[in-house]
């Protein structure tokens, strides 16, 4: 008995220094985008939904890449709802689509951070950036 209880807390305490394996979300990666403004560097990546859209997931993946962006000032992941109409906008990175409509009409969510003072914020569209009401949350 005094084996068995010894063989259950070495193979408890091994599993929880076992460290945690990064959280697959449901989203495909599409492209990634890097612009440089004087010592600034911004970085714009382009996902879409495998499934359907998960907010609770979206927002755990804006908060994994939150926690990993740690050279640059702005951080952009964007979401959009088909792989053919994932696209950079036409204008820098911080000035967002602007008025670019066709990719707009395709954005389902924009993640924002600003590294430097700490701006965080996730906002998705009911139907689309362009026609959809906006609902913001903060990712901490």
């Amino acid at each position: 008995m005094r084996k068995l209880s010894l063989l259950v807390l070495t193979l408890f305490t091994t599993s929880c220094l076992t460290p945690n394996k990064k959280t697959e979300y449901p989203f495909e990666f599409i492209n990634s985008k890097t612009e440089t403004f004087g010592s600034k560097t911004n970085k714009m990546d382009l996902y879409v939904p495998i499934n359907d859209l998960n907010f609770e997931m979206l927002k755990g993946i804006c908060k994994e890449q939150k926690e990993n962006w740690t050279d640059g000032a702005f951080y952009y992941l964007v979401i959009f709802d088909g792989k053919g109409n994932a696209m950079f906008p036409n204008n820098p990175f911080t000035a967002s689509y602007g008025i670019d409509e066709e990719p707009q009409k395709h954005i389902k969510a924009i993640f924002e951070f600003n590294r430097i003072n700490g701006y965080s914020k996730l906002t998705s569209y009911s139907k689309n950036m362009w026609e959809g009401s906006p609902r913001s949350t903060e990712i901490r």
